[in-house]
Parts: C-alpha cells; sequence; structure tokens
C-alpha cells in the first residue's frame, strides 16, 4: 500500500528519494543539527553586534539633533557615522552572521554587517522613536491610536 502511494504522488523519482532519506537518515540529522547550530551562533553574533550598533545610531542621533533641533530624517542618518571596523572588532565573538530566519550566512565583514543592519530603514526609524529621538517634523504632528479609533468606530455603529 506505502509503494502505490509513493508511486502516485511522489512519482518513481519522489520513491528513490526518500527511500535514500531512509537508507542514510543517521547521517543527516547530526549534519542538519550541527547547521542548525552554526546559525543560531551566527544569529545571536549579528543580534549582538546590531544591539551595540543601535545604541551608537541613537548616541549619535541625540548628538546631532541636540544641534540641529529642525534637522530632517535623511540628513540625520548622513550625519550618523559608526566605527563599523572597531564595532565588530569589539563585540563580533564568531566570524560569520546570520539574519534571523535565514538559511544562509555571512563572513562577518565591514559591507555584510552594514548592509545587513542597515537595510532595514523602518526598523531604524523606530529604534529612535523608541529612545526618545523625535525630529521637530515629526512633533508637530499628533500621534493618534489607530487601534482605539478602529475599536471606537466599532461601537459606534
Amino acid at each position: 500500500m506505502s509503494n502505490l502511494w509513493l508511486n502516485t504522488f511522489l512519482g518513481i523519482t519522489g520513491k528513490y528519494i526518500i527511500k535514500f532519506i531512509d537508507s542514510y537518515y543517521f547521517w543527516f540529522v547530526p549534519v542538519i543539527i550541527a547547521y542548525g547550530i552554526f546559525l543560531t551562533i551566527a544569529s545571536c553574533n549579528l543580534k549582538r553586534i546590531e544591539k551595540r550598533a543601535s545604541l551608537e545610531i541613537v548616541r549619535q542621533a541625540k548628538i546631532i539633533a541636540g544641534k540641529n533641533p529642525d534637522i530632517n530624517y535623511a540628513n540625520l542618518i548622513e550625519g550618523i557615522e559608526i566605527n563599523w571596523v572597531e564595532l565588530i572588532k569589539k563585540y563580533s565573538f564568531f566570524p560569520y552572521i546570520s539574519v534571523e530566519f535565514g538559511l544562509w550566512v555571512n563572513k562577518a565583514n565591514v559591507e555584510n554587517v552594514r548592509s545587513t543592519i542597515m537595510a532595514n530603514e523602518r526598523k531604524v526609524y523606530l529604534t529612535l522613536e523608541r529612545h526618545g529621538v523625535y525630529l521637530f517634523e515629526e512633533q508637530r504632528q499628533l500621534r493618534r491610536n489607530l487601534y482605539l479609533e478602529y475599536f471606537q468606530r466599532i461601537i459606534k455603529k
């Protein structure tokens, strides 16, 4: 019955792949577990570097915003200069980095770390906002609670 099911749903090639995995199962599992541990360590390495980089971004942003309160977001980000070499040398404990849900690793060098951390502009913006760095153009706007507004619209109907 199982051979009929394998042939019907997976075809002959799928049947051979399943039998191959079944035959060499004890060789695959340790390799997969070792690679998972490797990815976890690389991801923790990136998180550690990213935490220190975000603290440095916030520190410099507060200094720049204090000197020039009318600055916009693009000029603020341009004014921030991080010493990536020192940051990587000081806080990296593993030679590779990996994003949180990635299946591939990169070497922990300046280009890879900088592009990975600074790729998500929204994350940098929220980090600045979370640490109390509000720009002049944002202070004029009233902050709205969209969830509360939606809830009130439902109740009124």
